[in-house]
């Protein structure tokens, strides 16, 4: 099976989340991902806000 540029992409996503977290217990990993949700919904944020600063313009 031939492995696609998004296919090898997400592997290495999920080879660095696994490193990052693979000594976490349980509740280690609950706030490392409500965590890194926080920081991912500030940057969609503040794409829209950027995006919308240009379409105005």
């Amino acid at each position: 099976m031939l492995e696609t540029n998004a296919m090898r992409e997400l592997h290495k996503i999920q080879e660095e989340i696994y490193e990052e977290t693979k000594d976490m217990n349980a509740t280690e990993l609950i706030r490392y991902f409500e965590e890194t949700a926080k920081e991912v919904e500030k940057e969609l944020g503040e794409l829209r806000e950027k995006n919308r600063k240009e379409i105005v313009q």
